[in-house]
């Protein structure tokens, strides 16, 4: 029980707050179930507040249902906005499962916060990073300083897009022209070659093409771009079972985003702490429907990871059983 409500109650409630993202959605499907003024807003607030705080954390999760480690992990940070100011949630992923590892919400984005994350990563499943099979990373100077510091023994691929993505911040590549034209060829030559010697002859041929145009100031910036830290573009073709792209991760990173829009920003940082850890929850239980990948479809990230759940509807009940709470 919560309040005056039954478990069954408030796990209905919780459930269709999380499909609508709004309370006073929440409270209008009730009234018309019961065809009379149940519930208010600030009763359906106080026990979301109250049944956040009883559902395990993510690492609990984890504890609980064990699932499987594919061994190639994703590392970024996803900013939003609270009270004004930005906020940054730093997640730690299973690309194969789409499962999420870790998280905590930072003020910045930077070797310590980093830091602090892969701490936590280790203290919840100890060796697994250790143990990797390979990392994907966005080109974060502090992420890679941990990554080639601690474990420098494993393949660790950037994404070619957000590369791609930084080049087109230089040079708009929708509707180019002329030069800028051509220099976009040359780009998507480099980053999406199909053997590495293709991807070093078109980073050199861009460099020369570079050399000849010296009054360019954004082509020389594309050209820093691509260099920086341009063998770890290169990973995947010594790794052919890693991908160049993070296609998975930007998945997650995009129904994160939609949701906490949705909520249009937290008022009180515990509140923050709760609607993230129930939004990041509930992404590990829900079921996937349009995936390219036909064998994800109809299963949650807990699954893919070979977790066998019994059959639900609403995972606020299954948890709640399986706790006790």
């Amino acid at each position: 029980m919560i309040g005056s409500f039954d478990n069954k109650m408030i796990n209905w409630i919780g459930f269709i707050y999380l499909r609508s993202f709004s309370l006073y959605s929440t409270v209008e499907v009730v009234r018309s179930f019961y065809e009379k003024d149940y519930l208010t807003k600030d009763s359906v607030l106080e026990h979301l507040e109250r049944l956040v705080d009883l559902l395990p954390d993510i690492a609990d999760i984890t504890h609980l249902f064990k699932p499987r480690r594919s061994g190639y992990y994703a590392f970024d940070g996803l900013w939003f906005k609270f009270n004004g100011a930005n906020k940054v949630l730093m997640i730690c992923f299973d690309v194969s499962t789409l499962d999420l590892i870790n998280y905590f919400i930072a003020d910045d984005e930077n070797y310590f916060t980093y830091e602090k994350l892969i701490d936590l990563v280790n203290d919840a499943e100890p060796g697994i990073l250790t143990g990797a099979k390979g990392f994907y990373a966005d080109g974060e100077l502090g992420l890679l300083k941990h990554l080639k510091s601690d474990y420098s023994h494993i393949p660790l691929q950037l994404c070619v897009f957000h590369k791609y993505t930084r080049s087109n911040q230089i040079i708009p590549f929708v509707r180019a022209k002329g030069i800028d034209k051509e220099i976009k060829g040359m780009i998507e030559k480099v980053l999406f070659a199909p053997t590495k010697d293709e991807a070093i002859a078109s980073l050199n041929s861009l460099k020369r093409y570079a050399r000849e145009h010296q009054q360019n100031d954004k082509l020389k910036k594309i050209v820093g771009v691509l260099k920086h830290n341009f063998h770890l573009l290169l990973t995947h073709f010594d790794n052919p079972e890693m991908s160049p792209y993070n296609n998975t991760l930007e998945g997650f990173n995009h129904i994160i985003k939609r949701k906490i829009r949705l909520m249009k920003g937290f008022k009180k940082e515990l509140n923050m702490d709760r609607w993230l850890k129930f939004i990041l929850l509930d992404y590990r239980f829900h079921k996937i429907h349009s995936s390219g990948f036909k064998s994800r479809n109809g299963k949650s990230p807990l699954e893919l990871a070979d977790v066998n759940l019994p059959k639900y509807h609403n995972w606020i009940t299954l948890v709640r059983k399986k706790t006790g709470k």
